[in-house]
């Protein structure tokens, strides 16, 4: 790898890496991957697939051997903006996260694809929005930062 194109797509439920778009092939070899050029060339692609659970990931050399490292995912909500969640009545249990609250209200299942506020009063005038309708409740909340580690003294 000359650290060029190194940018594929891996599918853990297809087993194999994405070598042909129109249909889509997979096949367990990294050599007989698609390149793409950009981190953004290869996400797109991954995101059409998203019924095959693919991901969008680089080829890295380690030790000798070529290994797939997937990219982190990119969230719309930043740590310490606020989201809002939105339950409805008829299905309880279920939440969803607002993606847009334009004339037509946009919601998703993953937090991944929230929108995030940077005031809590932008938030609240989704809420608000929402509450005034039947059958949907919303609540806004504060998204807050993982710690992944504690570093170690």
């Amino acid at each position: 790898m000359d650290g060029h194109g190194e940018f594929v797509i891996y599918s853990d439920f297809r087993e194999g890496y994405l070598t042909q778009t129109n249909p889509s092939v997979w096949h367990y070899s990294e050599e007989s991957a698609i390149r793409f050029e950009t981190e953004k060339e290869a996400r797109t692609p991954a995101a059409r697939r998203h019924g095959d659970d693919a991901q969008a990931g680089r080829l890295v050399r380690v030790d000798g051997t070529v290994e797939f490292e997937a990219l982190r995912k990119i969230e719309r909500a930043l740590p310490g903006s606020w989201t809002v969640t939105i339950t409805d009545v008829r299905t309880p249990g279920r939440i969803y996260y607002l993606m847009s609250s334009g004339k037509v209200l946009k919601i998703a299942t993953s937090v991944d694809d929230a929108k995030g506020y940077r005031f809590e009063r932008d938030a609240m005038k989704a809420v608000d929005s929402i509450n005034k309708g039947g059958a949907l409740t919303a609540q806004a909340h504060q998204k807050t930062a993982q710690i992944l580690s504690f570093p170690v003294a």
